[in-house]
C-alpha cells in the first residue's frame, strides 16, 4: 500500500508521531490521493513496526495530553522504500491514481530499475488499450460502447502521461520536491 511508502519516506527524513503523517498529507493536499484515517495510519505504523521497518524513537509524556510515541525508520525500512515503490508500480494499470504517492518518492529507487518498472507498466497499458480496441464491438449508441470509449480515453491519456514521465526521469528533468516539503513541514 502506498501509505506505507509515504510513512517510510517521511521517516527517512524526520522522526514522527503517526498523527504527524496525517497533518503532513493534509497540509500538502495529498490526502486526496488515498483515503486516510487515524485507524489506517496507526495500522500502517503497527504493521511497519512488526516488520522491523520502523521502531520507537522516543515516548513523550505530558500531563495535559496523551502519551505521544515518536517513530524512526530502521535500516530495513530504508531498504523497504524501494520495494514498496516497486509494489505500487506493478499494480493494476486501472489503479493509476495509486502510483502518485509512490512517485513522490521516485528518487529512492535506482534509476534504471525505476525506468524498467515504468516501461513494464507502459507495456501493460498498451496491451490493455489494444484489447479495449479489439473488444469494442458493442452496438453504436449503447451504454457498453460508451463505457468502453471512456476506458480507451483514460488508457490513452495515462499512456501519454506515463511516456512523458519516463522521458523526464530518463533525462533527469524531475526533482524530488517531497524531500524539501518534508524538511519544511517538520522544521516548524
Amino acid at each position: 500500500m502506498s501509505l506505507k511508502l509515504v510513512i517510510l519516506g517521511v521517516l527517512d527524513r524526520h522522526n514522527v508521531h503517526p498523527y504527524d503523517i496525517k497533518r503532513f498529507l493534509k497540509r500538502y493536499k495529498w490526502d486526496y490521493l488515498f483515503q486516510i484515517s487515524d485507524a489506517k495510519i496507526y495500522y500502517a505504523f503497527e504493521s511497519l513496526e512488526k516488520g522491523g521497518f520502523v521502531e520507537v524513537s522516543e515516548v513523550v509524556e505530558n500531563e495535559k495530553t496523551p502519551t505521544k510515541t515518536i517513530y524512526q525508520i530502521t535500516e530495513a525500512g530504508r531498504a523497504q522504500i524501494e520495494k514498496e515503490l516497486e509494489k505500487v508500480l506493478k499494480k493494476d494499470v486501472h489503479s493509476f491514481k495509486l502510483i502518485y504517492p509512490a512517485l513522490l518518492f521516485f528518487n529512492y529507487a535506482e534509476k534504471e530499475r525505476l525506468l524498467q518498472l515504468l516501461d513494464e507498466r507502459r507495456q501493460r497499458i498498451e496491451k490493455e488499450l489494444h484489447q479495449s480496441f479489439e473488444e469494442n464491438k458493442h452496438p453504436e449508441g449503447s451504454i457498453t460502447a460508451y463505457i468502453t470509449q471512456n476506458a480507451i480515453q483514460h488508457l490513452t491519456i495515462d499512456l501519454e502521461w506515463l511516456t512523458s514521465l519516463y522521458q523526464k526521469i530518463q533525462n533527469d528533468e524531475l526533482k524530488p520536491q517531497v524531500t524539501y516539503d518534508i524538511e519544511q513541514f517538520f522544521a516548524n
